[in-house]
């Protein structure tokens, strides 16, 4: 299969290719981080640097086989680098060296380099590497294909493009290696084996004494139930509804612990509330968003889908891939779907998969009536009738996700 470039991650890079901050690319196993460094590095050749000054090791294959410590890479690239000329060191999959953040902070200090790394657990590259490397390092998540880069992906591959081609991505998700997959039991098969890849070295490979019976079990659940407010207790009480309140209390620190091991491994990211009313900070639960929708769904309910439910995580993800900081509404009378915010300025949204009846119109479009707030509304769903109403306006869903629509921001 043909790789796409993935313009929108390179262009953020590209400024840092020359600079002395450690460029960071980190995301979900699997997501296109390596494909991306590959990328880069056609970029470099293209611009003249020769091959024998770009050094990739990849520390989950044979070009990093025995790099295990910060004395084994500075052997290793002392034996790569022959003169004093810049080299460009990329290492993939960072975390496999043993106190890897001060191996690296190392090989910016001791060569005469630009280092990029990958990792794939975000406590190491957000806690590790920013405390040894405070402003030294420059992080680029990197997530699953969003649906224009499906259809990208599928145009450059020659590969038919269905008309239900969303309603596929809202079920399957966006995980590259997934549309190697002939059939949709083999989609979903790769999806399990990729939760299982991912919790194997990601999870249990960095916290050994957890009960990993107990563990699938309560993943799955949080998996399945992402895009709801995020409550360990509650959980806690519907896992273990036979048991006392303090055992329910006790559990529900093992639920939040497992949460956290979730979002160190990116199958899961946070969304905390904005206070659109009140002074209520402390009071708001936090959501979940699956970074995939198509592992969220393998771990749902697989005889109905919530179509609402994938539309909105796709509409998170599209968010998060155009630069946006990206919250849900909090009000004590209701929620928002979504606070999109950039450079100081912000949007309100809300997500439908179709405004079919009356009842949901005035949910949808209602949901903005006790909000002062004058930043943009908007309701975005697949209906191509334009609902706009009293200075709320209608999106398209599928025109926003292929690209074609942009949110304003007051």
């Amino acid at each position: 299969m043909k790789i796409i470039v993935r313009e929108p991650y390179l262009a953020k890079i590209r400024p840092f290719y020359d600079s002395n901050y450690i460029k960071a690319i980190t995301g979900i196993r699997r997501c296109g981080k390596s494909e991306l460094l590959h990328q880069i590095i056609l970029e470099l050749k293209s611009q003249g640097i020769p091959d024998d000054h770009i050094i990739f090791l990849d520390l989950e294959t044979k070009s990093g086989e025995g790099i295990t410590t910060r004395k084994s890479l500075e052997k290793k690239l002392d034996s790569l680098i022959k003169d004093e000329e810049k080299y460009y060191i990329f290492i993939d999959e960072v975390q496999h060296i043993k106190k890897f953040e001060e191996a690296i902070a190392s090989v910016r200090a001791s060569y005469h380099c630009s280092l990029f790394v990958t990792g794939s657990n975000s406590k190491l590259l957000h806690g590790k590497l920013q405390d040894r490397l405070t402003g030294r390092a420059k992080e680029f998540e990197i997530l699953p294909f969003t649906f224009s880069e499906v259809l990208q992906f599928k145009a450059e591959n020659n590969l038919p493009i269905q008309e239900d081609e969303l309603a596929d991505y809202l079920k399957f998700g966006g995980m590259p290696q997934r549309f190697d997959e002939l059939s949709e039991d083999g989609i979903r098969t790769y999806l399990s084996d990729l939760f299982s890849s991912i919790i194997e070295k990601d999870v249990y490979g960095n916290h050994k004494k957890v009960n990993r019976f107990e563990f699938e079990n309560i993943s799955r659940y949080i998996l399945s139930t992402t895009g709801k407010p995020f409550s360990a207790l509650s959980i806690a009480k519907y896992l273990k509804s036979q048991k006392t309140k303090d055992e329910q209390k006790s559990f529900a620190n093992t639920v939040n612990n497992y949460a956290e091991y979730l979002e160190e491994s990116y199958l899961i990211r946070e969304c905390r509330p904005y206070y659109l009313k009140g002074k209520e900070s402390l009071n708001g639960a936090k959501k979940h968003y699956c970074v995939d929708i198509g592992l969220r769904n393998r771990f749902g309910n697989r005889v109905e889908l919530d179509d609402t439910f994938s539309l909105e995580t796709a509409v998170y993800q599209e968010l998060l891939y155009r630069g946006y900081h990206v919250q849900y509404g909090k009000m004590p009378e209701g929620e928002i779907d979504f606070v999109a915010s950039k450079n100081q300025k912000k949007c309100l949204i809300q997500v439908a998969y179709s405004i079919n009846t009356q009842k949901v119109y005035e949910r949808e479009y209602g949901a903005f009536d006790r909000i002062k707030d004058h930043s943009p509304k908007y309701v975005l769903s697949l209906d191509k009738k334009d609902t706009s109403h009293n200075g709320i306006a209608h999106l398209n869903a599928l025109d926003f996700l292929k690209g074609k629509v942009d949110l304003m921001l007051s």
